[in-house]
Protein backbone atom coordinates (compact mmCIF):
# COMPACT_ATOMS: atom_id res chain seq x y z
CA UNK A 1 0.00 0.00 0.00
CA UNK A 2 1.33 3.33 -0.96
CA UNK A 3 1.44 6.19 1.65
CA UNK A 4 -0.34 9.52 -0.21
CA UNK A 5 -1.95 12.70 1.18
CA UNK A 6 -5.55 10.72 0.97
CA UNK A 7 -4.19 8.03 3.02
CA UNK A 8 -2.83 10.41 5.61
CA UNK A 9 -5.81 12.57 6.21
CA UNK A 10 -8.14 9.36 6.51
CA UNK A 11 -5.78 7.86 9.41
CA UNK A 12 -5.89 10.97 11.14
CA UNK A 13 -9.18 11.12 11.23
CA UNK A 14 -9.60 7.76 12.05
CA UNK A 15 -7.30 8.44 15.10
CA UNK A 16 -8.88 11.50 16.05
CA UNK A 17 -12.27 9.84 15.77
CA UNK A 18 -10.96 7.07 18.30
CA UNK A 19 -9.94 9.64 20.80
CA UNK A 20 -13.03 11.67 21.37
CA UNK A 21 -14.84 8.20 21.60
CA UNK A 22 -12.38 7.29 24.22
CA UNK A 23 -12.79 10.77 25.72
CA UNK A 24 -16.49 10.76 25.60
CA UNK A 25 -16.77 7.41 27.31
CA UNK A 26 -14.36 7.36 29.68
CA UNK A 27 -13.77 10.25 31.21
CA UNK A 28 -17.19 10.77 33.00
CA UNK A 29 -16.14 7.52 34.80
CA UNK A 30 -13.17 9.68 36.66
CA UNK A 31 -14.33 11.11 40.20
CA UNK A 32 -13.80 14.37 41.51
CA UNK A 33 -14.27 15.75 44.48
CA UNK A 34 -15.20 19.58 44.79
CA UNK A 35 -13.62 22.13 47.16
CA UNK A 36 -16.77 22.75 49.02
CA UNK A 37 -20.26 21.26 48.98
CA UNK A 38 -21.96 24.80 49.70
CA UNK A 39 -20.14 26.59 46.80
CA UNK A 40 -22.68 28.88 46.08
CA UNK A 41 -23.19 30.27 49.47
CA UNK A 42 -19.82 30.70 50.20
CA UNK A 43 -19.82 32.83 46.92
CA UNK A 44 -22.48 34.95 48.32
CA UNK A 45 -20.63 35.40 51.40
CA UNK A 46 -17.53 36.55 49.72
CA UNK A 47 -17.87 40.24 50.31
CA UNK A 48 -17.74 39.74 53.63
CA UNK A 49 -14.04 38.17 53.76
CA UNK A 50 -12.80 40.83 50.77
CA UNK A 51 -13.57 43.51 53.59
CA UNK A 52 -11.66 40.75 56.67
CA UNK A 53 -9.05 41.12 54.53
CA UNK A 54 -8.79 44.43 53.83
CA UNK A 55 -8.86 44.97 57.89
CA UNK A 56 -6.43 42.35 58.18
CA UNK A 57 -4.23 44.61 55.81
CA UNK A 58 -4.51 47.78 57.77
CA UNK A 59 -2.58 45.87 61.50
CA UNK A 60 0.02 47.64 61.93
CA UNK A 61 1.86 43.99 63.28
CA UNK A 62 1.10 41.94 60.73
CA UNK A 63 -0.05 37.94 61.66
CA UNK A 64 3.40 35.89 61.92
CA UNK A 65 3.33 32.08 61.21
CA UNK A 66 5.92 30.23 61.80
CA UNK A 67 6.47 26.57 60.99
CA UNK A 68 9.07 24.48 63.81
CA UNK A 69 9.30 21.04 64.43
CA UNK A 70 6.54 20.32 67.32
CA UNK A 71 3.90 22.02 65.01
CA UNK A 72 2.76 25.38 63.46
CA UNK A 73 2.78 28.42 65.33
CA UNK A 74 0.58 31.56 65.02
CA UNK A 75 1.37 35.03 66.43
CA UNK A 76 -0.94 37.26 66.39
CA UNK A 77 -0.92 41.13 66.78
CA UNK A 78 -0.95 42.50 69.83
CA UNK A 79 -4.44 43.82 70.61
CA UNK A 80 -6.33 44.68 74.30
CA UNK A 81 -9.02 42.78 73.74
CA UNK A 82 -9.65 38.97 73.52
CA UNK A 83 -9.23 36.80 70.28
CA UNK A 84 -11.75 34.11 69.40
CA UNK A 85 -12.42 32.61 66.01
CA UNK A 86 -11.12 29.52 63.76
CA UNK A 87 -8.70 28.41 61.63
CA UNK A 88 -8.73 26.06 59.21
CA UNK A 89 -5.93 23.47 57.61
CA UNK A 90 -7.32 22.91 53.97
CA UNK A 91 -5.64 20.09 51.86
CA UNK A 92 -7.20 20.27 48.56
CA UNK A 93 -5.61 16.74 47.81
CA UNK A 94 -7.71 15.11 50.32
CA UNK A 95 -10.89 16.33 52.39
CA UNK A 96 -10.30 13.70 54.87
CA UNK A 97 -6.50 15.46 55.64
CA UNK A 98 -8.85 19.53 56.47
CA UNK A 99 -8.62 20.30 59.90
CA UNK A 100 -10.92 22.84 61.62
CA UNK A 101 -11.30 24.20 64.84
CA UNK A 102 -12.18 27.17 67.08
CA UNK A 103 -9.86 28.61 69.50
CA UNK A 104 -10.17 31.78 71.90
CA UNK A 105 -6.71 33.99 73.27
CA UNK A 106 -7.66 36.18 76.25
CA UNK A 107 -6.38 39.65 76.59
CA UNK A 108 -4.17 38.68 79.23
CA UNK A 109 -2.38 35.78 77.54
CA UNK A 110 0.59 35.77 74.42
CA UNK A 111 -0.87 36.22 71.67
CA UNK A 112 0.35 32.96 70.33
CA UNK A 113 -1.69 29.43 68.80
CA UNK A 114 0.08 26.53 68.29
CA UNK A 115 -1.15 24.20 65.74
CA UNK A 116 0.41 20.51 66.93
CA UNK A 117 2.22 18.42 64.95
CA UNK A 118 -0.36 15.24 65.57
CA UNK A 119 -3.03 17.05 63.38
CA UNK A 120 -0.40 17.29 60.42
CA UNK A 121 0.19 15.37 57.82
CA UNK A 122 3.19 15.69 55.20
CA UNK A 123 2.15 18.10 52.97
CA UNK A 124 1.12 21.12 50.95
CA UNK A 125 -1.89 23.35 53.67
CA UNK A 126 -3.38 26.07 53.07
CA UNK A 127 -3.92 27.97 56.56
CA UNK A 128 -7.50 30.11 56.54
CA UNK A 129 -7.48 31.73 59.67
CA UNK A 130 -10.51 34.01 60.68
CA UNK A 131 -11.24 35.79 63.99
CA UNK A 132 -12.25 38.76 65.46
CA UNK A 133 -11.14 41.25 68.34
CA UNK A 134 -13.06 44.66 67.56
CA UNK A 135 -13.33 43.81 64.12
CA UNK A 136 -13.30 40.64 61.78
CA UNK A 137 -10.43 39.55 60.35
CA UNK A 138 -9.22 36.74 57.43
CA UNK A 139 -5.72 35.59 57.02
CA UNK A 140 -4.66 32.69 54.81
CA UNK A 141 -1.53 31.37 53.72
CA UNK A 142 0.08 28.25 51.86
CA UNK A 143 2.37 26.45 53.95
CA UNK A 144 4.68 23.01 53.03
CA UNK A 145 4.53 20.68 56.41
CA UNK A 146 7.52 18.01 56.71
Amino acid sequence: MKFNWDTGIVLSLVVFIIFIIYIAFFFPHVGSQLVSDRYYEEEMRYQEIINEKKNALKLPVKIKVISLHYGIEITFPPVNHDIHGFFTLFRSSSKNLDFTKSFKILKSSKKILLIPKKFLKKGYYKLIIRWKTNKKYFFEKDIFWN
